[in-house]
């Protein structure tokens, strides 16, 4: 079960399909960060499909996906 899902991990499709599922999510509860969560999460599928490996994917995907989310210091909303 784990080496599959390892294998997974390392196919970009994964990532693909993950990125169009959390943009369907997005536009249906309106979240904003959605789509840039979304390209975070394809970017990391891209590096994993040239042959980069699991952990700067997650690097990459985790750095995009907090960018999204967190606002810039000393702005108010």
């Amino acid at each position: 079960m784990f080496n599959w899902f390892k294998d997974r991990l390392k196919e970009p499709t994964t990532y693909a399909g993950l990125g169009m599922a959390i943009y369907g999510v997005g536009q249906a509860f309106d979240i904003r960060e959605a789509p840039a969560v979304a390209e975070a999460v394809g970017q990391g599928g891209a590096i994993v499909g040239g042959g980069g490996d699991l952990i700067t994917a997650g690097v990459v995907t985790l750095g995009g996906v907090l960018a999204a989310i967190l606002g810039e210091r000393g702005q108010r909303r």
